[in-house]
């Protein structure tokens, strides 16, 4: 991760050299950036990005950091004020929010594609792992206040239902980034909709017989 002094920036300096720097890694992958010509497209110079960042790999490291904040709520969502009839409408409400976020982001897309397929480096793997651990503790505890409600079926185990959203919600973002250069916004808006109600479905009680 950068250096603390990096944080002494301003936001729009931060953004700027992050978000370049992320497009730079999406158009050439991380081994085929060249340091020399990332630096001079960020407008600093070499001993201003020393002064900030490690190496190469810390400066992806913290453009992953500040991907995840983009896309996903800065703040921990209190899912204690979720009940019955508003666990479902929440959730699509962050859905569409993540949604927004993308769009108004072109460089998201390019670079999250790098996230599922990361260089073979230690410290952007180790980073990377704590991010998706983050994320499935999260929709872990989802799925538990939603038991608790109702609104999630509890015949299955927990950990089991899970699994299977981890998996069709990778797989969902896997299609999406490799696909949202050609999509357009409607378009956009309809697929997420419509997944968001096959996750839905999945995860609902089923009906009583």
């Amino acid at each position: 991760m950068a250096r603390p002094r990096f944080g002494n920036l301003d936001g729009a300096t931060r953004r700027n050299i992050l978000e370049t720097a992320a497009v730079e890694f999406a158009a050439n992958g991380f081994e085929g950036t060249s340091l020399n010509r990332l630096i001079d497209r960020l407008g600093i110079s070499k001993g201003s990005f020393y002064y900030y960042f490690d190496d190469k790999a810390d400066l992806f490291s913290t453009v992953v950091d500040h991907a995840w904040k983009v896309f996903l709520p800065t703040e921990r969502l209190d899912l204690s004020i979720f009940d019955a009839d508003t666990y479902w409408p929440a959730l699509q409400e962050l859905m569409r929010e993540a949604r927004t976020r993308a769009r108004e982001n072109p460089w998201l897309a390019g670079f999250t594609r790098m996230i599922y397929e990361p260089p073979n480096i230690p410290s952007i793997r180790e980073s990377l792992a704590e991010k998706f651990a983050e994320a499935r503790e999260f929709q872990a505890e989802l799925i538990r206040r939603g038991q608790a409600l109702g609104t999630v079926r509890d015949d299955l185990p927990a950990e089991l239902l899970q699994a299977l959203l981890v998996a069709a919600d990778e797989a969902g973002d896997r299609w999406f980034v490799v696909n949202w250069d050609r999509l357009g916004d409607d378009e956009i808006e309809r697929l997420f909709d419509e997944v968001f109600a096959i996750f839905r479905r999945m995860l609902e009680p089923p009906p009583r017989t």
